[in-house]
């Protein structure tokens, strides 16, 4: 009878990737952490690495896509203040500041998709050797 890794491995092996006061790091750490307790280990190690950035992507999305709601509505917002005040208010969104944190993350979160790629190959390469045992 062949035994695979169990989750509480995988586990370890993806918690050893911690490193404190570091965004990246607790980004792909902790998505790792869901996947695997969403979909087990078994099913997570079936995963490529296309697939896990698709999964990074719809994420991407997602995120950006809210932000940019936001930043809209706040415009528009704006507008219609100054519409009714008849002057241009002094307080506005800093637009340099809002893509300059945009940018930012987005780095960090393809640093964190690296990251979660290496720890998804560890934890692939430990779950087939302990099949092999």
């Amino acid at each position: 009878m062949v035994l695979f890794m169990k989750n509480n491995e995988a586990i370890k092996t993806i918690i050893k990737y911690q490193v404190d006061d570091c965004l990246v790091a607790d980004c792909a750490v902790n998505m790792c952490l869901i996947d695997v307790t969403t979909y087990g280990v078994d099913q997570w190690v079936t995963w490529s690495s296309v697939v896990v950035a698709d999964i990074f992507r719809n994420t991407a999305e997602e995120v950006l896509s809210e932000i940019m709601s936001e930043v809209e509505s706040r415009s528009a917002g704006e507008d219609i203040i100054d519409e009714m005040l008849g002057s241009v208010q002094t307080e506005r969104i800093d637009y340099k500041k809002a893509l300059t944190g945009m940018k930012d993350g987005a780095i960090r979160y393809f640093d964190a998709l690296s990251l979660y790629v290496e720890i998804h190959e560890k934890v692939k390469e430990k779950y087939y050797l302990t099949a092999k045992n």
